[in-house]
């Protein structure tokens, strides 16, 4: 009886799922059914040319962390390219870049992706991969590159699969972002398995479910339009035999104001309102969960219609979101962190923490 009990305890560590997360009408819960409420950010630079993440010029990597948690944000989304971990995944970063942590030294970039994890881990915050790029200079419109042969379905699945085998037994990984902002060609269809989003997506989430049984993370699925249209979810749903991926399917569309998009009125609230509505708001009324992948904007100009958001994801409740992002340096949106790297925007900030004001740590 002793040996079979020890047998079975060991089968069961071996079998036993290492991470657990479902989501239910907009709220996410643990594998204890314990809800979850995340307060997110993006930190951006391992996608770009820099192969890093920005703002380790300035400050130590522990820096940024602590200075995350002491604002109340939990989740990171990470973006990454399909150009590092399928071309370069041995790449060392330039030492310029990473010039105030010296921990980091003579690590190559996928050892400092570790290393955070490592970190967060500590401080109990949690990490959202996201395949933000295939090519690292700019965003690609569907899963794979139709005007050369570099990009293709495989390398999509290639990327996945080398950044998951690393890390699916991290348990502070939380989420998947299957592809960032499909545009373009991209529609949510069934007339063309060649540009129809969520075809693939059914696909994408079957095959990396089946590859990886233990783990059950979250899958955000963005829109079409740059991300943010979602419009045609409820005509052609995504579709599973599987109730468990069901559960942890998310909707994740972009959102973004004047700074971003120049025919945005920021302070017509009816219109405003009407557009999210149309684009994504409308599925929270069909129990669907809806998580913004990435919203933001610059005080000076954005400051009105980021009010206007927190308040009508409030009143759909759905308020688990990413803001974009971290560092001052996207140039559109400027960032959480004023120039100096140093200092947070107290406007931003209140953002989140309005919409988000009880975080799980």
């Amino acid at each position: 009886m002793q040996i079979f009990t020890l047998l079975f305890s060991v089968f069961g560590i071996l079998t036993s799922t290492v991470n657990s997360w479902t989501v239910h009408k907009g709220q996410i819960y643990t594998s204890e059914n314990q809800l979850f409420n995340l307060s997110g950010c993006s930190w951006f630079g391992f996608e770009t040319q820099d192969y890093i993440l920005n703002g380790l010029w300035n400050h130590p990597m522990e820096f940024y962390l602590d200075m995350i948690k002491s604002v109340n944000i939990n989740v990171l989304r990470i973006p990454v390219s399909s150009e590092w971990i399928f071309y370069n995944f041995d790449l060392y970063p330039f030492n310029g870049l990473i010039s105030s942590d010296s921990s980091l030294q003579g690590l190559k970039s996928i050892q400092i992706l570790d290393r955070l994890f490592d970190l967060c881990q500590e401080r109990g915050i949690y990490i959202m991969l996201d395949l933000h790029r295939l090519h690292k200079e700019y965003i690609s419109e569907l899963w794979y590159s139709p005007t050369d042969d570099l990009y293709t379905t495989n390398t999509y699945f290639t990327t996945w699969f080398k950044l998951l085998d690393r890390y699916e037994k991290r348990s502070n990984l939380i989420a998947i972002d299957l592809l960032n902002e499909p545009h373009g060609r991209a529609t949510w269809g069934n007339t063309s398995p060649a540009t129809d989003w969520n075809i693939f997506v059914q696909y994408a989430i079957q095959k990396l479910n089946d590859r990886y049984p233990k783990n059950e993370w979250l899958f955000l699925v963005e829109g079409v339009g740059w991300g943010k249209d979602l419009s045609n979810v409820l005509d052609l749903p995504l579709q599973f035999n599987d109730p468990h991926i069901t559960e942890r399917i998310v909707y994740s569309p972009h959102t973004y104001g004047k700074s971003v998009v120049s025919s945005v009125d920021p302070y017509n609230k009816n219109q405003l309102y009407n557009e999210w509505e149309y684009a994504f708001g409308y599925l929270s009324q069909y129990g669907y969960t809806i998580m913004i992948g990435e919203y933001g904007g610059i005080t000076e100009i954005d400051s009105q219609w980021l009010l206007y958001l927190v308040e009508y994801l409030k009143e759909i409740k759905q308020t688990n979101a990413f803001y974009w992002s971290l560092g001052p340096n996207s140039g559109d949106v400027h960032g959480l962190l004023l120039d100096d790297w140093t200092t947070f925007d107290s406007f931003k900030i209140n953002i989140i923490n309005s919409l988000q004001p009880h975080p799980t740590f």
